[in-house]
């Protein structure tokens, strides 16, 4: 294995680490304050720290550099104002470990996007293991009847709006080596933050008087340095070295480490489809995690 390839996988563990404590996060604080007010302030708080870092570095300009700013632009709504509008709501609405296991759908849209967007081959054993990880996340969302959940179907859309903002990060990363992944995370959290805070503002839903409530400020510095500026920050790393549906594939993982803490810390024991669907999710997440990621030629499928 290249010395690059394993510097990508080295920073996709630790996202997994990372990523899989988020759930159980955001449900606890959306407990404490309003979904929105927590989303818009935990990523002002990622974007303004990770600024003042770029500032150090000396490439903050770049932030505002009218070749790249549209694009910063399109990955701050995508990346953070949609989808956490999509989340910090969805997961009021769900459990959650339903929460962690659903965003797994992730691999799905990450092969769809690597093949039509970033010229990704896409194989047929890609297809057989990616309709196995959907079969997986029907069987979490099954109660009784096959009947969604608004929370569910939100936070289902949430990793679409992640790859969206993932595909433009890497093709300014890959054709822009100055932009490097600490300054594509601070624009995430900083711009996405705006947006939020201009929604949030409009909407009546800022609650400052919070922020003198117990462990409130704790947890939104938490989540905006740790969840978001750090987090970004290392997962950016692993895209710049690795193919983009392998890095979302391998991260894909993270649930293990969710339901763990969501056993622990939100009581929530989990129940036979949440354990059936992770289970049958895990088996598509490693089957996919043994091919190989090729740009694709003339052939559009290979076995």
């Amino acid at each position: 294995m290249e010395k690059i390839e394993k510097e990508g996988i080295i920073f996709v563990i630790i996202t997994i680490f990372i990523a899989g404590a988020l759930p159980i996060i955001i449900k606890y604080g959306t407990g404490l304050i309003n979904p929105l007010f927590f989303a818009t302030f935990s990523s002002l708080i990622a974007g303004i720290f990770l600024f003042k870092l770029a500032v150090l570095k000396g490439n903050w300009k770049i932030l505002i550099d009218k070749r790249y700013f549209f694009y910063f632009l399109l990955i701050g709504f995508f990346g953070i104002t949609l989808s956490n509008i999509c989340f910090f709501f969805g997961v009021t609405l769900t459990s959650g470990i339903n929460s962690s296991i659903l965003l797994q759908i992730e691999p799905l849209y990450a092969i769809f996007i690597g093949y039509i967007l970033l010229n990704e081959k896409i194989t047929l054993k890609q297809i057989f293991f990616t309709m196995i990880i959907m079969l997986g996340t029907l069987v979490v969302i099954y109660r009784a009847k096959f009947i969604f959940n608004w929370g569910d179907l939100l936070v289902l859309l949430t990793p679409l709006c992640w790859q969206i903002a993932h595909f433009f990060s890497k093709k300014l990363m890959t054709n822009h080596k100055e932009i490097t992944p600490m300054l594509i995370a601070a624009a995430r959290t900083l711009y996405g933050g705006v947006f939020l805070f201009i929604l949030s503002s409009a909407e009546g839903m800022n609650q400052y008087d919070k922020l003198g409530v117990k462990g409130v400020l704790l947890i939104l510095l938490f989540q905006g340095i740790i969840g978001f500026a750090l987090h970004y920050s290392i997962w950016y790393e692993a895209i710049k070295r690795l193919n983009l549906s392998k890095a979302t594939t391998l991260v894909s993982v993270y649930p293990t480490f969710s339901i763990t803490l969501a056993w622990f810390i939100l009581k929530e024991v989990p129940n036979f489809f949440q354990l059936a669907g992770f289970g049958i999710i895990i088996l598509g997440i490693f089957g996919l995690s043994g091919i190989k990621s090729e740009h694709r030629e003339k052939n559009i499928f290979k076995h």
